[in-house]
């Protein structure tokens, strides 16, 4: 599952990593546990999901082994 977009706060939206302000690695990465759980319990488009989404838009990505 992609990472939380920093304009909409969705995970899956058609903005590109341009838009999001992010490179396509930090948009694809996989959700971390506290992101995931933010997603589920955040509203749609609601401005703490999207803040968070801001707030994570640049988490390490986990290099592949």
């Amino acid at each position: 599952m992609p990472s939380m977009c920093q304009v909409c706060g969705n995970v899956y939206c058609d903005h590109s990593a341009e838009e999001r302000g992010q490179t396509k690695d930090e948009m694809m990465r996989s959700l971390s546990p506290e992101e995931e759980k933010a997603w589920q319990c955040l509203l749609d488009g609601s401005s703490e999901r999207i803040a968070f989404a801001k707030a994570h838009a640049h988490d390490p990505v986990p290099v592949a082994a």
